[in-house]
């Protein structure tokens, strides 16, 4: 890739702290595959963070956010629309991660940044497959309850929300390998 190890160690370092991946000695990087319960795990402290991160952001939105926002989720759409389902969820992570930065608490970003991460991990391993997308509409109802501050509906909004994307996922079994979820990509 025409980096030095030095950067690879770096990047490599900060995946693991986010526990993306796993550093084992002597034998290299895998990506990690968490169990139920630290999937489970994972999604409840993600619950926990994204209601304290809304009711944060409810009292602290600008116009000019409120409208990042909303274009933010313009976007999520077109991809979704145009079926590049990998760029949309993306995107999806993104506008939490912008509402944590709008709620002006930068241990609570830094924590949800992990999570983002963690959680698509897990989503890789764990969602039914074929299960509708339902983010966007979602994501658009919380922005105009953060536009009108009502800190109460934003909360109960974000944990209807998890509670959607919680049941896209199978957490009564063992995870697919990432060979099974991504195998379609191999040539």
């Amino acid at each position: 890739f025409g980096v030095s190890r030095t950067i690879i160690r770096r990047v490599l370092s900060r995946l693991s702290s986010e526990q993306i991946i796993e550093l084992r000695p002597n034998r290299g990087a895998i990506v990690a595959c968490p169990t139920v319960d630290e999937a489970v795990q994972v999604l409840f402290a993600r619950r926990m963070a994204e209601k304290a991160i809304v009711e944060l952001a409810a009292g602290r939105c600008s116009a000019k956010q409120i409208q990042q926002l909303r274009d933010h989720v313009s976007h999520e759409d077109d991809l979704f629309s145009k079926g590049d389902q990998g760029a949309a969820i993306r995107m999806s992570g993104e506008f939490h991660l912008l509402l944590a930065t709008m709620a002006g608490n930068a241990p609570l970003e830094h924590f949800m940044r992990s999570l983002v991460s963690q959680t698509s991990l897990v989503i890789a391993l764990y969602e039914i497959r074929g299960r509708e997308h339902c983010a966007g509409d979602e994501h658009s109802q919380l922005i105009d309850v953060l536009e009108q501050g009502d800190k109460a509906k934003a909360v109960e909004l974000m944990d209807v929300h998890m509670d959607h994307i919680e049941a896209k996922l199978r957490l009564d079994k063992a995870p697919d390998t990432l060979d099974s979820v991504f195998g379609h990509l191999k040539a």
